[in-house]
């Protein structure tokens, strides 16, 4: 995954439990969608420890792309928000964020991270609308040096 306003790059791993999220990569949850499915392609990663992967993501704004890269091609989500949320607030992570039950129509993608930074009393979310897809064949978008 790439972060080209602030510079980073991640690796995506299957899954959210410690093990994982402790090799520094971020994390799909599971239970979501796959990058650009409608729906919600939801990641969490470490703010501060272990690689701290998502440590500038309080430091993203609206508008800036995130790019999800795949052996197919590359993402390219549109970042909407970010919210501090409580931990038990879950629902971030439901095809459509923050709305449990709803039925999606739009490809979204939330990342998730312990907030504020040396903290887990709450959660930062950050939120994005999938703007294109590139195919591999095209070479990469813009965002990520195309």
């Amino acid at each position: 995954m790439h972060l080209p306003t602030v510079g980073e790059l991640r690796p995506v791993a299957q899954g959210v439990a410690l093990p994982i999220l402790n090799l520094g990569v971020l994390g799909h949850y599971p239970s979501t969608d796959l990058p650009g499915e409608v729906g919600n392609f939801a990641v969490a990663g470490h703010r501060t420890t272990y690689g701290a992967p998502l440590w500038s993501i309080g430091e993203l704004r609206p508008g800036d792309p995130v790019v999800v890269e795949t052996a197919e091609g590359w993402h390219v989500y549109d970042l909407d928000r970010t919210e501090i949320i409580a931990p038990t607030q879950t629902e971030v992570i439901a095809d459509v964020p923050g709305e449990p039950g709803a039925e999606p129509t739009q490809a979204w993608m939330v990342m998730t991270a312990c907030h504020p930074k040396f903290s887990a009393a709450q959660r930062i979310a950050a939120f994005a609308l999938l703007d294109r897809f590139v195919p591999r064949a095209d070479g990469p978008p813009p965002e990520v040096g195309g």
